[in-house]
């Protein structure tokens, strides 16, 4: 007998987390109260990137309770391999990519669907986020502007702020996208938001706002973080030579 497929659901919020455990049921809590409440039948996928202290735990708590809430449990393997499985398990029509660290607020999220939904005249295939005001240090500011500088001229395309970690988007978009992004991708979100401006999909661009970290902490530091970019960027040239053509 042949299996059946999951049953599509509208919307998956899609969170990774990594050693949150301070701050993670006013994360999820968030989501509970902003986006499943707001979208019935939606879901969220959590995926708990091999913590150390009791983030794991405190999920499995809160999916115990609540059946709109999924905890995926991983070894550490770093933000975009995690954000990468939790699309690989999520459901949604649309998913929406958000962060664990309480930076972005999500009240305006209802603004956000809305325009998705309904966009002009046809559902949008995605709403990307922009921090105009960010509360991060130095370094990842002026990392944010380099990455744009490199996107055009690499890419050709506009992007002020590609990699925030406030995304909606079609799942099937995030499908085709795929075939172009490989497993071990450290920005897989940077370069989905690439690919779908590079097809001119129909995306709407979004101000949301940024608060201080109050919990938690970053997980890469400077010179840790410097490291990583260089790998990155040679990333994105291999991502370069596979969309000649599109």
């Amino acid at each position: 007998m042949k299996a059946t497929e999951p049953s599509v659901v509208p919307l998956s919020v899609v969170m990774p987390a990594y050693d949150e455990e301070e701050g993670i049921r006013t994360a999820v809590a968030a989501i509970q109260e902003h986006v499943l409440d707001l979208v019935p039948g939606s879901e969220a996928v959590v995926v708990d990137d091999g913590s150390r202290d009791q983030t794991g735990t405190i999920l499995d708590q809160i999916a115990a309770v609540d059946p709109r809430m999924r905890a995926v449990h991983t070894p550490n393997g770093g933000h975009g391999a995690a954000l990468m499985r939790g699309i690989a398990q999520a459901r949604g029509e649309y998913v929406f990519l958000i962060d664990s660290d309480n930076q972005i607020p999500l009240e305006g999220f209802r603004n956000v669907w809305t325009l998705v939904c309904r966009g002009e005249g046809a559902p949008l295939d995605g709403a990307f986020g922009i921090r105009l005001v960010r509360h991060d240090s130095r370094v990842r500011r002026v990392l944010t502007r380099f990455i744009s500088v490199c996107l055009r001229l690499m890419f050709g395309v506009r992007l002020r702020d590609a990699n925030v970690p406030y995304k909606v988007v079609r799942r099937s978009v995030w499908l085709e996208a795929q075939r172009y992004i490989p497993d071990g991708t450290l920005a897989p979100s940077l370069f989905l938001a690439v690919y779908m401006m590079r097809c001119h999909a129909a995306v709407v661009f979004v101000d949301v706002a940024h608060r201080e970290r109050l919990t938690g902490m970053v997980s890469i530091r400077r010179w840790r973080l410097l490291k990583v970019c260089v790998r990155g960027f040679r990333q994105l040239l291999q991502f370069r030579r596979a969309l000649r053509g599109i």
